[in-house]
């Protein structure tokens, strides 16, 4: 912003810019900005759109904290002291990989600072805000915020103090947020309900809540905050017949969420927990939760119970503290069995995926490990997984799918004998998932289990719905579900599957509520106007169906850690007096009218259909009305138990591998498609019974455990065929190698360089980590992870220290814990979520966690350490006044090498560096000179370069040289590559074919684009042959020399004599050539000569398209030419002649047949004669033909009459001419003519006709008699 008048307007301070003279004005306030600018000379030239910057000379200066052509990207560290300035990232969409910082502090502080949100939308998963409470990243995370806010939220940060961290990834760009603050504030000013304290709201009577926004009953038989004639009873709400809720606010034929008001210390805020209820079904349950993800810095109990009767919370205290327990996990999950909680499985230490499973006495409150957790045979379970879900049949536990670290989404049902304590599984023709939400379905004959959504792998959130028979069936059911989701939660109630939460992709929390009507077979869209949809908007939570018949949803996540309870109280069936009325509550029950009066559904009894359902012709399950469902609208596809008759329904299709019947434009589980005609059912039989698809396996890990399938890896994707497939690409592959070493020559060996046939197959996973395919989970260091010789396709998260899958980084970090990533290995320095291996100070605040101590050499030496803005967060470290810096830097930046100059200004900030000493150069010494390498950031050395002679530089930091002849490789130019022979040291050479042209392409790549000379070499083996040398070089000139070796120079024998023939002569885009004759006394060819030409080509810059080559080609005989030559002419004259006279001879006989074929053709058409009396000289005035020639359709005809020419008065014509002439005439045929003039079928008579042996020879037939 430019204030008017040039000056700087007194609200709007001036503000320090490094490496700048000047002053300029901004709305954006920076602590300590001390310096002062000129104006005029800042403002000299416009700068269109400099947003946080100053304009000079054209280009736009930024102020600390911001970057980019028009300073409009936030990056690096911004404190901030005045609560008049917006938080943001920018003035436009956010880029990527930005890291932006901002401390916020208030020295003055005695109550807590509040931000507000006006404004936020990131990318849901990938880009994090995260809030601390302090001034540092080591104090209480408050938040991790991502997605989009529909509207304004607040926040508090207790201390009055808060450090804020944006990171962004690569991907998608984003609006970004806008924040604003308010120093010695709480959120929402408590509703005005509250007094604000350091530790936030402290509410008057009747009101609570973080900002007391819950009102409650406080004095009985009073109205209080109950509305609809409700009043006040034991601490809450009694409402009056019709509305219920907790402020009797809602109708009973709608259902209601309320904000469970709970008494004492909260202590759930987690996420991914697990929660189970203790009880006999009514007021005086318990719900138990164990584990559970938590942000830094927050205290949190292993287990926490809350009594729904107490409405507290009660952390257990073990028997005894000192006893084996198991660390804290989450993605896990517990049941209860016989009075014991049962925990497997899950993420502990927030990198470890176990397989552990423990029991906790619930009399005796101690843990014991029943399995552990080093299973190496990923043959038998237990697998570790996390995101599964477990359930209790009997004595069994089934844990259904979840994520392995090794085999990924596991397609695995995994049962625990309870009694037996053994481990079995099954398998499934279906992709594992995580995060997936299921129920146990136990009061019908047949129990069974309901699937719905997670995360398979390789795609986006599912949202499928699968029904799991105990059995072992597994089909996938056609619901048309509204959401994808995963990390959701669903519950058995009232004979519903009801689901809550969930992650929903881009939109991040899902904040409705699905209900699946199992009887109907149909989803269930419920009222909105019955809940606060925020209040739902969450993932991570969990949900137990408790007390008297209601719904508890605890904890989860929504950029915060909720630690609220809501519960559901569902529609009341009585409330519907006509069957209209019953059969339209949808409010989590399902209704059915019975003996005149609306009662709730219960699937154990039969119910008959009443009159009026009779009469409609309405279809019904059980006496249930499904207006919407597909039992009565569309063909059940499920109601099919063979392909041909599934695919003879229209619209249903076989899925062969389940045996299932579904609507034809939905996926089978195994994502084949679906089969639609009934002629592909013979196939579908055979793969019925066919073992899991190898296709269905997405590593080496889960391909070697089916025996049918093996690893191949192919240059172009590894995957995972049948041992047949390989058998036949490996074969095919032989059989090229050996076709190309073929032609190549017969000095080559013609054997494979794979092993023959048959591969040993084996299930032993440990030869994936031999064939360079290992788990991205195996590796414990950045570099383990980044190293493609050993795995593909992985991601190293520094700030957890744990390397996975790409396609898992969702489903590993759904909280925010990974605060950046690493997927290449150069980036592992510099990511590094250690301070100690950051050497400068801009390195080091790269990191939230870091500062610098410098050492006040004044020369830029320092270490980087764990702090915050108050200093080193070891407080054992003793620093100088002066020397700690977190949200700046040392003027004297030169790591160690070299002192600064003096500062021309007393305000300068930044200064610069003398001659660099220590083989260092570059603005700060940060690098090595030419020919030397290392690192030479923070005092450390540089080594020269170690490169056998063969380049003049190499890389400053690894020491790999920069090799400039071609053919010479490896770190320290000590090797020759393929095809090139001769001593390093030397140079390599490669040897020319004669009469070959050899092209080399080198390009300005890492490869090519330091090579500055090639040797080649040639021997000519023909003795009395001479030799042309041609070179072309394009995009660029090179230097050429030519020397000469030989045996026998001048007729005389020696040895090794060699002759210059070129010196520094220039090849460009014309090319050079040279010719050496064979009887040239001065050169001898041939394999006793043992002539050898050798070519340096030198002195040429990348791209540069180099072509060479070595020709002997004998000399022309001009005579001997010429005489072939006329001779050929001579033949093919007479053999032209020949087929010249050969072809007239045919035409000549061609037309003769022709006319042949017309004369037999006249002759066979039909004739008759008429007889015509002329006697006679009375007239006819109509005109009657002597015969009529019908068109085809008989619709119009030729007419044919017999016409007397004109005589000119006399009796006869005159002498020689014809009295009578013959006329035709097309006309139109009368009905009666029809009948008379349709000819009887004539095809005896075509095929009596006359015909010559000839018209049956195919190439002497007329063209047009073969058209008759």
């Amino acid at each position: 912003m430019r204030p008017a008048g040039g000056r700087c307007a007194p609200d709007l301070p001036c503000i320090s810019l490094l490496l700048f003279l000047g002053c300029f004005c901004s709305t954006l306030v920076l602590a300590h900005s001390e310096v002062r600018f000129d104006l005029e000379k800042a403002l000299t030239h416009d700068c269109p759109g400099c947003y946080n910057g100053a304009c000079v000379n054209g280009s736009c200066v930024c102020v600390p904290g911001w970057i980019g052509k028009q300073c409009d990207q936030c990056f690096g560290r911004i404190k901030i002291t005045n609560q008049s300035t917006e938080i943001i990232d920018g003035p436009k969409s956010y880029q990527s990989l930005q890291k932006c910082t901002w401390i916020v502090e208030n020295e003055a502080a005695t109550l807590p600072t509040t931000f507000r949100f006006n404004s936020f939308t990131t990318e849901c998963g990938w880009d994090f805000l995260y809030i601390y409470n302090g001034k540092g990243v080591y104090q209480e995370q408050l938040a991790a915020l991502c997605g989009k806010m529909e509207k304004p939220i607040e926040l508090m940060a207790p201390s009055g103090n808060a450090v804020l961290y944006f990171v962004t990834d690569m991907a998608a760009n984003y609006p970004g947020f806008n924040i604003s603050f308010e120093f010695d504030r709480c959120p929402y000013n408590c509703n005005d309900h509250g007094t604000c304290k350091v530790d936030g709201c402290h509410c008057e009577d009747g009101y609570s809540g973080s900002s007391c926004e819950t009102a409650h009953c406080v004095a009985d038989e009073n109205p209080g905050p109950c509305l609809n004639k409700g009043f006040c009873d034991s601490g809450k709400c009694n409402c009056t017949s019709g509305y219920h809720g907790m402020y009797c606010q809602q109708p009973i034929a709608l259902p209601i969420w309320n904000p469970v008001v709970v008494t004492g210390e909260t202590t759930v805020q987690r996420a991914s927990h697990a929660s189970i209820v203790d009880g006999l079904g009514d007021d005086n349950d318990v719900i138990w939760t164990v584990g559970g993800y938590g942000f830094s810095g927050v205290k949190q109990d292993m287990i926490v119970t809350f009594n729904l009767s107490t409405r507290a919370w009660t952390p257990i205290q073990l028997a005894d503290e000192g006893s084996h327990q198991p660390e804290n996990r989450y993605d896990h999950t517990v049941v209860k069995y016989k009075n014991q909680l049962y925990m497997f499985g899950g993420v502990k230490e927030g990198k470890e995926v176990t397989s552990e499973l423990w029991v906790f006495h619930m009399a005796s409150r101690t843990w014991e490990l029943v399995s552990h957790g080093n299973n190496t045979n990923l043959e038998v379970p237990p697998w570790a997984v996390a995101g599964h879900t477990a359930h209790v049949v009997k004595q069994k536990m089934y844990v259904i799918f979840g994520y392995n670290p090794l085999l990924q989404q596991l397609p695995h049902v995994q049962v625990y004998d309870f009694e037996e304590k053994q481990w079995t599984h099954t398998e499934y023709q279906t992709y594992g998932r995580f995060g997936h939400a299921s129920i146990l379905v136990e009061d019908v004959p047949e129990p069974y289990i309901l699937i719905h959504g997670g995360k398979p792998l390789h795609s986006n959130v599912s949202d499928d719905l699968i029904q799991l028979k105990l059995t072992g069936e597994m089909k996938k059911l056609s619901s048309n579900p509204p959401n994808r989701l995963m990390l959701h939660r669903a519950v058995y109630f009232n004979n519903l599957m009801i689901l809550t939460g969930g992650n929903i992709a881009d939109d991040c929390f899902n904040e409705e509520m699905m209900i699946y009507d199992i009887a109907c077979e149909s989803w269930v869209q419920p009222d909105r106007t019955s809940f606060k949809q925020s209040e739902l908007a969450r993932y991570g939570h969990t949900a137990v169906v408790a007390g008297k018949e209601k719904i508890y949803v605890i904890g989860g996540f929504n950029g915060t850690m909720r630690a609220n309870i809501i519960e559901f109280h569902a529609a009341k069936c009585h409330s519907a007096s006509r069957p209209e009325e019953c059969q339209n509550i949808n409010g989590g029950v399902r209704c059915v009218y019975i003996d005149s009066k609306c009662q709730k559904y219960d699937n154990t009894r039969s119910v008959k259909p009443d009159f009026i359902a009779v009469v409609k012709n309405e279809r019904r399950a059980n006496g249930v009305y499904c207006p919407e469902s597909k039992l009565k609208n569309v063909p059940v596809c499920g109601e099919q138990k063979d392909c041909v008759a599934c695919t003879s329904q229209n619209g249903c299709g076989w899925c062969p591998t389940e045996n299932q019947c579904l609507p034809s434009d939905e996926l089978c589980l195994d994502t084949q498609a679906i089969l639609t005609t009934w002629e592909k059912c013979a196939a579908a039989v055979s793969a019925a019974g066919s073992p899991r698809p190898c296709a269905m396996a997405h590593n080496c890990y889960s391909c070697k455990l089916l025996p049918h399938c093996n690893w191949y890896i192919d240059a172009a994707r590894p995957q995972c065929i049948t041992v047949e497939e390989e058998a036949f690409l490996l074969n095919e592959r032989r059989a090229k190698e050996l076709d190309n070493l073929t032609k190549i020559g017969s000095g080559f060996p013609k054997t494979p360089h794979f092993y023959p046939l048959p591969l040993p197959q084996t299930p032993n996973v440990t030869l994936c980590t031999l064939a360079g395919q290992a788990a991205c989970e195996e590796a414990t260091s950045c570099s383990a992870c980044m190293d493609e010789e050993q795995r593909k396709g992985c991601m190293w998260c520094p700030s957890t220290e744990r390397c996975i899958n790409q396609e898992a980084y969702t489903i590993a970090f759904a909280y925010g814990q990974c605060q950046s990533w690493v997927n290449e290995a150069s980036k592992c320095g510099r990511e590094s979520a250690t301070c100690q291996d950051h050497k400068t100070c801009q390195e080091c605040q790269s990191q939230p966690g870091c500062g610098w101590i410098d050492d006040g050499s004044e020369t830029g030496l320092g270490d980087c350490v764990q702090g915050s803005d108050n200093g080193p967060r070891n407080s054992s470290i003793e620093v100088a006044d002066g020397q700690w810096f977190f949200t700046a830097c040392p003027a004297c930046q030169c790591n160690g090498h070299a002192t600064c100059e003096k500062p021309s200004r007393s305000d300068q900030k930044t200064l610069q560096c003398k001659a660099c000493s220590n083989n260092t150069t570059g603005e700060h010494c940060r690098y090595c000179a030419p020919g030397f390498f290392g690192d030479a950031r923070n005092g450390g050395t540089c080594k020269l370069c170690e490169c056998n002679g063969q380049a003049e530089d190499c890389d400053n930091e690894t020491g790999a040289c920069y090799c400039m002849t071609k053919g010479v490789v490896g770190e320290h130019c000590d090797r020759c590559d393929t095809k090139y022979i001769g001593n390093v040291t030397a140079g390599d050479i490669y040897e020319l074919a004669v009469d070959f042209i050899f092209t080399f392409k080198l390009k300005n790549d890492n490869q090519d684009k330091h090579v500055n000379e090639i040797f080649l070499f040639s021997t000519p083996y023909k003795r009395d042959t001479d030799v042309t040398f041609q070179i072309h070089c394009e995009n660029g000139t090179a230097q050429v020399a030519l020397n000469l070796t030989s045996n026998i120079f001048d007729g005389h024998l020696g040895f090794g004599h060699t002759k210059q023939m070129m010196v520094h002569t220039t090849c460009d885009s014309k090319g050079l050539r040279r010719v050496y004759l064979a009887n040239d006394p001065g050169y001898a060819f041939g394999t006793d000569a043992n002539t050898t030409f050798y070519v340096k080509v030198s002195n040429f810059t990348t791209p540069i398209t180099i072509q060479v080559s070595f020709a002997q080609s004998p000399p022309i005989n001009w005579v001997l030419f010429f005489v072939i030559f006329a001779a050929c002419f001579i033949v093919l004259l007479v053999v032209a002649g020949l087929l010249w006279m050969i072809k007239l001879r045919i035409e000549v006989y061609r037309r003769n047949q022709n006319r042949i074929n017309e004369i037999e053709h006249m002759a066979s058409r039909p004739f008759s004669s008429v007889r015509l009396e002329l006697t006679n000289p009375y007239t006819n005035s109509i005109a009657t033909p002597i015969s009529i020639e019908p068109c085809a359709g008989y619709k119009a005809g030729v007419y044919t009459l017999a016409v007397r020419l004109p005589t000119g008065g006399r009796q006869t014509t005159p002498n020689g001419t014809s009295g009578l002439a013959v006329a035709s005439a097309l006309c139109m045929l009368t009905p009666s003519q029809l009948g008379v003039l349709t000819a009887p079928d004539n095809s005896d008579n075509r095929n009596n006709r006359k015909r010559h042996f000839r018209s049956f020879i195919p190439f002497l037939r007329n063209n047009s008699e073969t058209q008759m």
